[in-house]
């Protein structure tokens, strides 16, 4: 299990540099979708480290509720309930059709993901999960 959670925290780093990528050449819809998927792999990885499953569903706040038990989750959930809802569109958007997000919406989610990951992985050794 360690090894499978362990490739869902890398995956999700590719992610956060593929939204970096985006960010700085102007693609702010993709950095939102790309921030999404490394948020929805950091957050399944704790699932799966904690629990040994997630959910199948790709809301952000869902799997969140799952793991309220964390210290800070539940803080995280209010202060970035507008900057969740807009990754969870960017997500859906992706799939269907467009939505164009603000590079000041962009900032906020990668805020937002460096907070996440610092809630739940808080306790593991930074070169884990750099």
């Amino acid at each position: 299990m360690k090894e499978e959670v362990q490739l869902y925290i890398e995956r999700a780093e590719k992610f956060r540099k593929n939204a970096e990528f985006n960010f700085k050449n102007g693609d702010y819809d993709l950095a939102m979708l790309h921030i999404e998927q490394s948020m929805q792999l950091l957050i399944k990885a704790k699932l799966l480290d904690l629990k040994g499953y997630f959910e199948r569903t790709h809301s952000l706040r869902k799997l969140l509720s799952e793991i309220m038990e964390i210290e800070g989750v539940r803080d995280f959930l209010i202060k970035y309930k507008t900057v969740l809802r807009n990754l969870e569109r960017a997500y859906i958007t992706s799939r269907y059709y467009f939505e164009e997000f603000f590079k000041e919406e962009v900032e906020e989610a990668f805020e937002a993901l460096k907070e996440v990951k610092e809630i739940l992985w808080r306790d593991q050794s930074t070169s884990q999960i750099s």
